[in-house]
């Protein structure tokens, strides 16, 4: 091809022809420059594919990461409210100085000390934000989404670190003389075994203020941890249908 051009170009010039010599060179040029916009434009197909194929990859994982911390969402908002309602009714009983059932105490008193943690599974986001790489989402409201769950947990640590101080103040210290977990264990974790139960423990506990505080800031704290899980979970949701509606694009 090139021996072709080179023909036409020595037949040119030999007959004196400048005129279309001129008119043909600038035809080669642009040939030149079409070729150069072809390739360029083919180079940037390419690129976006392989960009896209990239983002469909992140997307895919932050699905993943997502619908699994739905789920385990669920069972924490679960734990809060079983937790608050426990701490309302150990609260009744220290406001009424009345023990119906010594076992039924027990339980509901190691259903509120329990400590249950919820991390979140967002593995992918922590990797595209250390790695730089969240500005390879397209969609912005996902983006969004995603910071606004990452900021929202954020809040919700700082509340449960503070719940977390309030047991040890109000109910791990005071608790360690006076309670026998062994059997406290078994109330809440067996509750149709037959033990022998310390009626001595909840009446000493009855007559703890601090303790009695306790289950008050359990019920606050832990109703607060709830509304801020099912905020989080209301973004999660939201984000799962952007991220699958953006995958079958």
């Amino acid at each position: 091809m090139l021996k072709f051009f080179r023909k036409i170009r020595q037949s040119l010039l030999s007959e004196n022809k400048f005129s279309k010599y001129l008119i043909y060179a600038i035809g080669e040029i642009v040939l030149v420059v079409i070729g150069i916009l072809i390739a360029i434009q083919l180079n940037s197909v390419q690129n976006d594919n392989e960009k896209r194929i990239e983002e469909i990859t992140h997307l895919e994982n932050l699905l993943s990461d997502l619908k699994q911390d739905r789920a385990e969402l669920d069972k924490i908002i679960e734990r809060r409210i079983s937790k608050s309602n426990s701490s309302k009714i150990l609260q009744g009983i220290h406001n009424t100085q009345e023990v119906d059932n010594t076992s039924d105490y027990y339980s509901h008193l190691m259903n509120v000390v329990y400590w249950d943690a919820h991390n979140p599974s967002l593995l992918t986001f922590n990797e595209l934000i250390n790695s730089g790489k969240l500005s390879s989402l397209s969609n912005e409201k996902i983006k969004f989404l995603l910071l606004q769950i990452d900021y929202n947990y954020n809040e919700l640590f700082e509340v449960r670190k503070h719940l977390y101080e309030d047991h040890w103040e109000y109910f791990y210290r005071p608790f360690a003389d006076i309670i026998d977990y062994e059997s406290a264990i078994i109330a809440w974790s067996e509750p149709e075994k037959d033990i022998e139960l310390s009626n001595e423990f909840v009446e000493t506990a009855l007559k703890s203020k601090r303790i009695k505080n306790g289950f008050t800031l359990s019920n606050f704290n832990n109703n607060l941890l709830r509304e801020k899980l099912s905020e989080i979970l209301t973004k999660v949701d939201s984000t799962i249908v952007l991220i699958e509606e953006e995958i079958d694009k």
